[in-house]
């Protein structure tokens, strides 16, 4: 086994931990661990923008108060406060090093989306993550104190008295296996759209971070909240979003008959909460027998849409569908788990030395559901404050090495492990996506631990990316199905027909797991 030794290891290349390491360069050695290439990410994916208050017309206390709103009456607002305060100041950061974000006389040129109250999306046209992320990884190659590994994938957190000390790896291109020793430890792993068949998330997001957390004795909150993108190009390959900012600069959604029917479900219409618009486009669909849902912007200005939107016009035309005449099929898919381990403000979890930030932490921010585009400015502040925050432990520290623990790698990758996955994952949509019930849940509960058994089959003569991967998506369904059936109320993403009324147990906030009391085995 090869070993390796770093004051800061960070896991996950998205906006989070891009940040993180440019900043912690400045106080120790860095190694940064990608599973894929650094730029393969959801930050990269991400269309929208990044949410601050610039306007004249914004305040603090507007875009807290649509934080608090949007995460449907469990939001901590001192965490909304810290993230709302600070936001301008990291952006204003990225467009110092050179992020191209659209500007007009007045500063930057900000866009609306559902649940704000103001305009305060900072964006670069509709490739607004793919822009900060080649930004980002541009600084970070440059940076020789930050040393990159790609195309490593993360097996276990390595833990010795009670503290973290450590992760073991799977260097995939070259099949071995890697121990990185470090003073600090920081998960921005992302999240774990891809335990559902219908997602927005790329390949990777299948819930390591999470995983390997939790086995290592991390508590992991507010789980069962996995937010639904209403807007996902129908039957599209690979999967494509569209935008939120389409609905926010005035696109209307219509049933198959061609009726507009949000306004009937919300008083916001389509700027109505991204759980409350995916909900009723799932109830429309059912009822107009269609597997899909229409985005209709046709009454946009052909030439402001072409120039605004220019790669979701460029993805739609490979489909046959021009923005300007043709309605556009969408349907929800899982895109953000609001969830994730716990920390406090500064990032910390409640294993020593094991932080964890972006959207595999959760620090309460997004409660039931999430702002849209607080989640890159969430990586950006959370980040931030962890380094300033640790920064002088760096010195007092030392790495602490220990006997690393036995991988053996398994040669199975024929198509089991597939097949497998693709079983859970429609699982995961069938009865733990927008319309849950504690029978269906149970139903999960129990095939998931089917394939849990089959899978177990499998590992006994090893592990490899792909088994590893498949067993650290087993957990976190079955982590989301145990908080689901322990939240006896519909709030924010997770509707229940059980308890269909909003807020039935109101004393019910926050729900953690950890690995002591969970009922998984």
């Amino acid at each position: 086994m090869i070993k390796m030794k770093t004051e800061l290891l960070i896991i996950g290349s998205g906006i989070a931990g891009l940040n993180l390491a440019l900043k912690a360069s400045k106080y120790g050695e860095v190694v940064l661990v990608s599973k894929d290439k650094l730029e393969e990410t959801n930050t990269y994916y991400a269309q929208g923008g990044v949410a601050g208050v610039f306007g004249k017309d914004d305040s603090i206390e507007s875009h807290v108060q649509d934080t608090l709103r949007a995460g449907d009456g469990i939001s901590n607002k001192q965490i909304a406060t810290i993230l709302v305060r600070d936001a301008p100041k990291r952006i204003m950061e990225l467009k110092r090093i050179g992020v191209k974000f659209d500007l007009d006389k007045k500063g930057f040129r900000l866009s609306r989306e559902a649940v704000h109250s103001r305009s305060r999306i900072v964006h670069a046209k509709d490739i607004t993550g793919q822009e900060i992320e080649k930004t980002l990884v541009k600084k970070v190659k440059e940076n020789k104190k930050i040393k990159i590994l790609e195309y490593h994938s993360v097996f276990e957190l390595i833990i010795a008295n009670n503290k973290c000390i450590g992760g073991i790896f799977f260097d995939i291109k070259r099949d071995k296996i890697l121990s990185i020793f470090s003073k600090k430890i920081i998960l921005a792993t992302g999240g774990a759209g891809r335990l559902y068949s219908k997602t927005t998330n790329p390949e990777i997001a299948t819930g390591d971070g999470l995983a390997i957390a939790f086995r290592a004795g991390a508590v992991l909150e507010d789980m069962e909240f996995v937010q639904f993108h209403p807007t996902m190009l129908n039957n599209s390959n690979p999967v494509f979003l569209i935008s939120e900012t389409l609905r926010g600069e005035g696109g209307l959604l219509k049933n198959r008959h061609g009726k507009t029917y949000m306004k009937k479900y919300h008083r916001d219409g389509e700027l109505a909460p991204r759980d409350v618009v995916s909900l009723f486009s799932i109830i429309e669909m059912k009822k107009t027998g269609s597997r899909n849902v229409f985005l209709d912007v046709t009454h946009f200005d052909p030439k402001y849409l072409k120039a605004r939107f220019p790669y979701i016009d460029r993805e739609c035309m490979k489909y046959n569908i021009d923005l300007t005449k043709n309605m556009i099929p969408v349907c929800p898919a899982a895109h953000y788990i609001c969830g994730g381990v716990k920390t406090d403000s500064y990032g910390r979890t409640n294993i020593k030395n094991l932080y964890a930030i972006g959207e595999c932490a959760c620090t309460q921010l997004h409660g039931a559901d999430r702002l849209a585009s607080n989640s890159m400015t969430e990586g950006l502040v959370f980040g931030t404050r962890l380094i300033e925050k640790v920064k002088n432990e760096l010195k007092k520290e030392k790495i602490v090495e220990a006997e690393e623990l036995e991988v053996t790698i398994s040669p199975v990758k024929n198509g089991k492990i597939e097949k497998l996955k693709k079983q859970l994952q429609e699982i995961m949509w069938k009865y733990v996506g927008i319309i849950r019930n504690k029978k269906g849940l149970n139903i999960a509960k129990e095939n998931i631990r089917k394939i849990k058994k089959k899978l177990d089959v499998i590992r006994v003569i090893g592990t490899n990316k792909e088994i590893a991967e498949l067993e650290n998506m087993i957990l976190i369904g079955q982590i989301i199905i145990l908080s689901a059936l322990r939240r006896k109320e519909s709030r924010g993403t997770h509707f229940i027909e059980d308890y269909p009324e909003r807020h039935d147990n109101i004393w019910i906030t926050h729900l953690s797991v950890d690995k002591e009391h969970s009922k998984l085995k």
